[in-house]
């Protein structure tokens, strides 16, 4: 159905739009599942479409696992001498920094905990040791041994920020400040340590992806190998130094959503993407948040466009998912050519927000805009009109318009003297049968009913409905209604009622038109000087003897039909002649009579003397023929030429 948009449409459009980009920015915030869904669009793309890198040059893993565990005295705490050895043989081979991922909080053998103390503030390389507090699961014993033990060493706390509702880790932890005194995360203090200049801010994650399915991101070695490895291994790298066990400091990151990816690592892997970004100074690129909120904006034009679009609903459903894949094509080429994460799910809220919006204000609207043409119309007018104004209402201006009309007038000769002299019970049937039937008449040819006032009927053509060919149409059906009311005759003839004929005038002209009345009763219909010539023809053929009168204005503009002329009616009241055709039908057209008329009227318009002998001739082969009668009657009164001058209406 076709829009006729005025302003309060509009207004509508627009808070549509702006609720839409409102609720689609503020909605993940506000429902769970809304940021899970968002979440879980962020990694498929961090974990599938993320380009590889080289292995980290920088960086390598040592880990605490069950086969070194297995090689211990006892499995907790971990071994101090054991751990002051990986410490020497790390500090002799050169690395850069050691990042120490292990909770050094209760006491063990005395000699190996002070061993272990004095390897740590001996250490040539930088180290940074893992801090913790009650906050953080700790026992009051355990944070004051864990300080005292780790005074003078370097301190980051090995804390994740953690999504609250999915647990996946997206950030990288900055620190905090405790007692006043600031301290950062493990990866934040080894990143400082080695000279970079880091913000005390939450940052996202950009984790390194690896550059094969094969090859992880990071080298990583048991920590009971670092001894017997060649220590070119370990020169000048960061060694980050943890747990690798199967149920312990195991954390979710975006890659778990890989089907056949081991997304859940230690603790200790996710500090060394933490340092490698902070080390290699990427980002992980995302939009502003003012420009989050156009993206929703335009998201939530572009949903109000589609619900403007003549399409049915399943083709709209279908548009939606075209779009909404097409975007997802779009933020996936995105990230993996090194652009910014872009919002998936707001801007797609904007947009099924505001087209659903649409759809349901313009359905809503366009429901009340069929009843009322319904209502307005369905009484008057055939069921395909109707149909097509629904359609498309722009057809429609209620408030009245000009615009040319073909009207036809009908009515039933003598019918007051027949409901005098008839049975009620017997009359009213018969009338209906025949109103029902001259209706169905109209609408087939595509008019549209005026009125009915008893037996006469009132229509006409090219409103509220553009028809071209009204004039041709209003012809066609004024033959339709002439050939089934003689036919009726007839029937009614048989049953022994005798009725009088259908009187039928037609004429085409510009009038007003339009809904007049009010809310409660209003009619469709159309003022002006050429419906009352309409009604002038329908009745002057009870003067003429003829059953249809058809305007020079309709019959010049009907090529097919054959006409055969009247006269010049000057109709009661006016002064100005109009000339009158009646139609003739197919079987008439090529009788010797018609063609006698035609010359006799030629002859009459021309004062030949002899069109008198003309017109019996007419009456000769066709003795009823009412015009010839007509104007013999008329010449042998004096009368001259073709025009007759109307003393009654």
């Amino acid at each position: 159905m076709k829009h006729d948009y005025k302003l309060i449409d509009v207004a509508y459009m627009i808070l549509i739009i702006v609720f839409s980009t409102i609720g689609a920015y503020l909605l993940p915030g506000a429902m769970p599942f809304v940021q899970v869904t968002e979440n879980w669009t962020v990694d498929a793309r961090v974990a599938a479409l993320s380009a590889p890198q080289p292995q980290s040059e920088d960086i390598i893993i040592v880990t605490i696992t069950e086969e070194t565990l297995a090689m211990l005295t006892y499995r907790a705490p971990l071994d101090r001498a054991f751990l002051a050895q990986v410490l020497k043989n790390l500090d002799a081979a050169g690395v850069r920094a050691i990042g120490l991922d292990i909770l050094l909080d209760q006491p063990t053998e005395l000699a190996k905990d002070d061993a272990l103390r004095q390897t740590m503030l001996g250490l040539n390389a930088p180290l940074i040791t893992a801090l913790a507090s009650q906050d953080d699961g700790l026992t009051q014993p355990q944070v004051t041994f864990l300080n005292a033990y780790t005074e003078g060493l370097g301190h980051g706390y090995a804390n994740f920020v953690q999504d609250r509702i999915d647990g996946v880790v997206r950030w990288i932890y900055p620190g905090r400040t405790d007692n006043g005194m600031w301290t950062p995360g493990l990866a934040v203090g080894l990143a400082a340590a080695l000279g970079r200049d880091v913000q005390a801010d939450t940052v996202k994650l950009a984790y390194r992806s690896p550059p094969d399915d094969k090859t992880p991101a990071f080298r990583s070695y048991p920590a009971h190998m670092v001894g017997v490895l060649p220590k070119a291994w370990f020169t000048n790298r960061v060694v980050l130094i943890g747990a690798d066990m199967p149920l312990d400091d195991r954390h979710r990151t975006p890659f778990a959503i890989q089907l056949g990816s081991d997304g859940v690592i230690p603790g200790v892997a996710i500090h060394a993407h933490a340092l490698s970004q902070l080390l290699d100074e990427r980002e992980f690129l995302e939009l502003r948040t003012h420009t989050a909120i156009f993206l929703a904006l335009g998201a939530a034009m572009l949903g109000m466009v589609f619900a403007l679009l003549s399409l049915g609903l399943l083709n709209k459903v279908a548009l939606f998912l075209m779009s909404v894949l097409g975007y997802g094509f779009v933020v996936g080429i995105s990230w993996a050519q090194g652009g910014a994460m872009l919002p998936f799910v707001v801007p797609v809220l904007g947009l099924s927000m505001s087209m659903g919006g649409g759809v349901a204000y313009f359905g809503q609207r366009d429901r009340e805009q069929k009843k009322f043409i319904r209502k307005a119309f369905s009484h008057y007018l055939a069921p395909a009109l109707v149909e097509q104004l629904i359609d498309d209402p722009s057809h429609l201006q209620v408030g009245g318009e000009r615009r040319e009309l073909t009207y036809i007038f009908t009515d039933i000769a003598s019918f007051t003297s027949l409901t005098e002299r008839s049975d009620p019970a017997q009359l009213v049937p018969m009338l209906n049968e025949y109103i029902d039937a001259m209706c169905q008449i109209a609408f087939s040819h595509g008019a549209t009913l005026d009125k009915i006032i008893g037996d006469a009927t009132v229509c006409f053509f090219n409103a509220p409905i553009d028809q071209p060919d009204h004039p041709a149409r209003a012809v066609a059906c004024a033959l339709a209604l002439d050939a089934y009311a003689q036919q009726f005759v007839r029937d009614r003839a048989d049953e022994g009622v005798q009725m009088g004929i259908t009187r039928i005038g037609v004429h085409t002209g510009t009038a007003t038109i339009g809904n007049f009345g009010g809310d409660a009763f209003f009619d469709y219909t159309a003022f002006g000087d050429m419906v009352n010539t309409s009604a002038r023809l329908e009745s002057v053929n009870k003067h003429l003897g003829t059953r249809v009168c058809i305007s020079e204005a309709t019959a010049s503009r009907c090529p097919d039909v054959i006409f055969r002329p009247v006269g010049v009616l000057v109709l009661k009241g006016k002064t100005v002649g109009l000339k009158v055709f009646e139609p003739l039908s197919h079987d008439r057209v090529e009788t010797p009579a018609v063609q006698a008329y035609e010359n006799a009227y030629r002859m009459m318009c021309e004062n030949d003397v002899g069109t008198e002998a003309a017109l019996r001739t007419v009456l000769e082969l066709e003795p009823d023929d009412p015009l010839a009668k007509l104007h013999l009657a008329r010449l042998e009164n004096g009368e001259k030429g073709d025009i007759i001058v109307m003393q009654e209406k």
